[in-house]
Order: C-alpha cells, then sequence, then structure tokens
C-alpha cells in the first residue's frame, strides 16, 4: 500500500466552451501490483505466453456506465513495449478490448463492462540452446564416439559410456533450478528424458559387441549401425519433438 498513489483531476466545462455543461473527473492509481496469469508451459523454452490483465466496473452495471479506452492508455503501453525491462523474454505485441463480464453472484439479467488489456510476450530461447541443450548434444557425442574403439576393448567402451551418463545427470542437477516443476512434461522434459535414453544405449550396445566379438560380422554390422545412426536420430529425435510441439501447441 505503501506503493500506491492516487491523484484526482476535475475540469469544468462552460457552455459557451462546449455544447453542453458538463464537469470532467479524472482519477489516476499509480501502484505496484502482482497479478495472476494461467501460463501453458508445454513448449517450453520455445513458448509465448498472455499476460492478461482485466479491469471490470465493479459499481455499476452494463446500462449504467462503460469504460472506453483513452489515448492515454495506447501511449502507455507503446511506452511499456519499447522497453526491454523483462528479463529472458521479449515483448511481441498487445490488444485492449471492451469485454461484458458477469460475476457469479449477478442475476441473469446482469453484468459489468470491463476493459482488457493482453500483451503477447515470448520467451528467449537462446539461452537454453546454448547453455542447457548444447551441452548435452556434447555429452552425448563423447559417449557415442564409443562405438569407434574396438570391440573388445570393453574396459575403455564402459568407462567412457558410464562417466558420460554420471556427467549427464550431474549436469541436470546444476540446471534443474532453470527448469519449471510441472505435473506434465514440457519440451525440455522429453528432450532430458530422450537423453538419458541415448546415454544408456552405447553402454549395452558396448556389452552386446562384446558378448559376440568372435563373430565379427554382426559386431561390425552393430558398430557400423551405431555410427551411422546413432547420434544422427538422436539429433532427429529432438528435433521432432521440437516440431510436434510446436504444431500441438499453437498458440503456445
Amino acid at each position: 500500500n505503501d506503493l500506491k498513489e492516487i491523484n484526482f483531476k476535475i475540469t469544468p466545462y462552460a457552455k459557451p466552451v462546449n455544447v453542453r455543461d458538463e464537469l470532467r473527473i479524472e482519477g489516476r492509481i499509480k501502484n505496484v501490483q502482482q497479478v495472476k496469469n494461467y501460463f501453458n508451459l508445454k513448449s517450453f523454452p520455445f513458448d509465448k505466453q498472455i499476460l492478461q490483465y482485466q479491469i471490470v466496473n465493479n459499481s455499476y452495471g452494463f446500462d449504467t456506465r462503460q469504460f472506453y479506452p483513452q489515448q492515454f492508455v495506447y501511449d502507455t503501453l507503446n511506452d511499456f513495449m519499447a522497453k526491454d525491462d523483462i528479463p529472458g523474454w521479449s515483448k511481441e505485441k498487445y490488444s485492449v478490448n471492451r469485454f461484458f463480464y458477469r460475476d457469479t453472484v449477478d442475476p441473469l439479467n446482469f453484468g459489468r463492462h470491463g476493459i482488457s488489456i493482453e500483451i503477447e510476450i515470448e520467451r528467449k530461447h537462446g539461452y537454453y540452446i546454448f547453455k542447457v541443450i548444447l551441452p548435452i548434444v556434447l555429452i552425448l557425442i563423447v559417449c557415442w564416439s564409443v562405438v569407434w574403439i574396438d570391440p573388445r576393448e570393453i574396459v575403455a567402451r564402459l568407462t567412457i559410456t558410464i562417466v558420460c551418463l554420471l556427467s549427464l545427470i550431474a549436469y541436470n542437477f546444476v540446471i534443474d533450478e532453470e527448469l519449471p516443476k510441472l505435473e506434465y512434461l514440457t519440451v525440455m522434459d522429453w528432450i532430458v528424458l530422450t537423453s538419458y535414453v541415448y546415454a544408456t544405449l552405447p553402454n549395452f550396445l558396448s556389452i552386446y559387441s562384446f558378448k559376440n566379438k568372435s563373430n565379427s560380422i554382426l559386431t561390425s554390422k552393430v558398430d557400423y549401425l551405431s555410427k551411422r545412426f546413432g547420434i544422427t536420430s538422436y539429433v532427429v529425435i529432438i528435433l521432432l519433438i521440437i516440431f510436434l510441439n510446436a504444431n500441438l501447441n499453437p498458440d503456445n
């Protein structure tokens, strides 16, 4: 409440100046508020969200008083959109709409008037690409490099794959604070889960090749397929995850 500032301006109009004898009363309230909005984070970190701020007339019905946005509203919003003051987000566009509002306690034939301000913001995903996804890809490239090692060198293979798997787990603990805690899976969650699966596959492939080292044709075929489709299939799946989420959540 100590951040709240209220100012009133009363302007009288006389008949020689105006068509009607009227009085203009302006009230300006300036303060800091916290507004709760519903965010759909399924496309995180490639998502965009809508910040919605609704102003509803609590004192009068729709037929008694209505709201009309003045030029000041658009000037203020244009000034707000020009500022880059939301870390990690870019402001895309805004809209100002008038709407009919009915509260749950209002009679069926009674409603109120309101103005809705919607601001579309888009997450800056460069941080997550270069500081989260790219390091995970590099760890997996090192992990899949074991397919170029002789299948008989099982110790060297398992050492690299297990160290990479532990590195991936440790790295995910580091970035855990950057990820939202949700009951559903986001794009980033799917990428992390896929990375875990692909970090364990070289381990099983190394054991399989070692167990069948006497069959050179079979081990050569397994290594050939691993070299050709291993990390490539991982990148394709990641791009597919992003593409599917973008189509399943077009609004976000």
